[in-house]
Parts: C-alpha cells; structure tokens; sequence
C-alpha cells in the first residue's frame, strides 16, 4: 500500500503532530525517555484506528487525549508502585536544563484541569476556545484555570511580583 492517500495523511499528520504531543508528554510526565515513550504510544495507537481517526475534525485533538489519558494511566501505576513500595523504573537520559526543570516542576503541582489547559494553551499552542472545547468546559472556566496556572507557575518561580506586575509569562520561557 505504498504511496496510498492514508498513509501520506498520517505522515503528515505525525511531522504536524509529534513536536505538540512530546511538549505536551513532558510536561505531564517531567521526564524525557517517559514523554517519548508516551507520544510512541499514542501515535502508534493513531496509526492503528487511522481509518477511523482520519475522519474526525480534528485528529491532533483525539492524540492528545489518547497521549493525556496514557499520561494518567502512568501517573495511577507509578502510584500503585508507590503504595506497594515497589520502586518505579528511573532513567538516566539527560533532560532539558535547569530552567525547564523547574518550570516543569511547577507544572506538574497544578491541579489536572490548570495543568491540561496550561499545557495545551502554552505548549500545543491552541485558542483558550479550543482548549475550552477539548477540555469540554466553558471558555470563562479556562481562562480562570489559565489565570489561576499562570499564578501558580509564578509563584513557585519566585516570579510572582513580575507576573502581577504584567512581566513576562512565565511559562513561556
């Protein structure tokens, strides 16, 4: 089936998709070989329901839910590993820098709605009204999630007064 219009539309869906959803990864799981392990996961599973997932309005959308939802699946086992006190798998790959680290860091202490609509405001870079429609909530909802994140990520910063003052966002850096 090469050179077939199915797996041309995948290809470019995945060079389209790949950079949001591995943002998107690490940001959820702080870790570099977990987010590419994730976005593996879910593009893989994007490619099995091609059929399916080619016909929707917007298949990045259906990725990054299927790439959220591994992202908790992961978070419930670590914590299940936890609670039997059997130690998670660590990894050595290097990561980002400092600065990252913390940001991240910051992020992954936000309540899950702040932290999905931050994630897919900031990183994937879509409209409040679209994480609003991904996120099935109100657009007023998520831009108090959005405030509220913002601060959040401010203040475990120790950039709160710049935030406050209008400075620079800070999850942009």
């Amino acid at each position: 089936m090469a050179g077939s219009i199915p797996e041309e539309e995948y290809e470019r869906f995945f060079r389209d998709a790949r950079p949001h959803l591995l943002g998107q990864a690490y940001l959820l799981s702080g870790n570099s070989q977990e987010a590419q392990d994730l976005v593996q996961e879910a593009l893989l599973r994007a490619w099995e329901n091609w059929g399916r997932v080619r016909h929707l309005d917007d298949p990045q959308a259906w990725a990054r839910h299927v790439l959220h939802n591994l992202a908790v699946s992961q978070w419930r086992r670590r914590r299940l590993q936890l609670s039997r006190r059997v130690p998670a798998a660590s990894s050595s790959t290097e990561g980002p820098g400092v600065g990252h680290l913390e940001v991240a860091a910051a992020i992954r202490t936000l309540p899950i709605k702040q932290r999905r609509a931050l994630v897919l405001r900031a990183v994937v870079g879509l409209s409040t009204a679209q994480v609003a429609a991904e996120l099935d909530a109100p657009e007023s909802t998520v831009r108090v999630w959005l405030m509220r994140a913002r601060s959040s990520v401010a203040v475990a910063l120790g950039r709160d007064s710049e935030y406050r003052r209008g400075g620079k966002n800070v999850t942009s850096r």
